[in-house]
């Protein structure tokens, strides 16, 4: 469900969530803790600095998103929308930044503060733990270390809300550097998480109704968050007109979205250039010009041979 304790090691440090008193019973590699109305949840996180000097430690707060990989991030460090009726990112206190001296651990401590309401949705977040570079090095190249560790609370009541998934907006993109994607934007309006979301897409051609995409992948949508399901377009996709339409199935609830889209010849074109296709249409104008050039280079050739034959037959007489 979750990507838990993410990182990129190097081994000079650690971070590691220490299970609370209201945590989910058999969690304990991540925060899980039930919606108490009115209380302040305690929580700790261990630090641990393996190296063998002094080293400070960035601690961030982050609202759970679902990315364009389908990966949940814990990372992103865009402020949750004030639409939200309950920002977990603003109930939970935690230091910012701790020192620890070498070979070291230390237990942060933080708080989760609920209102006096009760709740029957799920909000997601994530601590993200990290190295803090000296200043004069913030822009040289390293391999940056961090632990993500997941905070979920569950409302007090087990009868979640009605999902709601909403169409944003359809976009050409680009997927890699070699690769062009049709980015349909996605919206999970209600504090619930839509996990393992069948999502089945299609493109056809207006043209011949003929299937240009088919795609199918398995997403875990976390609450209340805007995303992207980038289609993966073929290299050589031609202008013209399209129709898309997107299934999403999660249990019973099912969504089904259709768009039109209109394909540019240079939209089409740098489609193609991205993913390498070379474009021989100028050799149509060439074998055009050449085809006409011959085609008087053979009437000339007639037309001379015709007048040599006339003035030997004047001879003749």
């Amino acid at each position: 469900m979750l990507a838990e304790n993410t990182q990129t090691s190097n081994g000079t440090y650690s971070a590691s969530a220490i299970p609370s008193i209201h945590q989910t019973e058999g969690i304990e590699s991540f925060f899980d803790i039930r919606w108490t109305p009115s209380y302040t949840e305690k929580f700790r996180i261990l630090i641990t600095n393996k190296s063998d000097k002094a080293q400070t430690y960035q601690i961030q707060v982050n609202k759970a998103r679902t990315n364009r990989n389908g990966i949940i991030d814990y990372s992103d460090t865009t402020p949750e929308s004030k639409t939200s009726k309950y920002q977990l990112t603003q109930m939970i206190q935690l230091a910012k930044e701790v020192t620890l001296p070498a070979g070291q651990s230390q237990e942060v401590e933080g708080s989760l503060n609920f209102p006096q309401a009760s709740f029957n949705g799920i909000l997601m977040a994530g601590i993200h733990v990290s190295e803090k570079k000296a200043e004069d090095n913030q822009s040289a190249v390293s391999n940056t270390v961090a632990y993500n560790i997941p905070f979920v609370v569950r409302g007090d009541s087990d009868v979640r809300p009605e999902a709601k998934l909403t169409l944003k907006k359809v976009s050409l993109e680009a997927f890699s550097s070699t690769q062009s994607s049709l980015d349909i934007g996605l919206s999970n309006e209600e504090a619930t998480l839509l996990k393992e979301s069948r999502f089945q897409a299609k493109i056809t051609s207006k043209k011949n109704d003929k299937v240009i995409v088919q795609q199918s992948s398995k997403l875990d949508l976390t609450p209340e968050t805007d995303f992207v399901y980038p289609v993966k377009l073929p290299k050589n996709l031609p202008a013209g007109d399209y129709q898309l339409v997107l299934k999403v199935t999660h249990g019973k609830d099912n969504w089904e979205f259709k768009r039109s889209l209109h394909v540019t010849g240079a939209e089409a074109k740098s489609i193609q250039q991205r993913a390498g296709v070379k474009d021989y249409s100028w050799l149509i104008y060439v074998f055009l010009i050449l085809g006409i050039i011959i085609i008087f280079v053979i009437l000339f050739l007639v037309r001379k041979t015709k007048k040599r034959s006339e003035g030997w037959k004047n001879k003749d007489e």
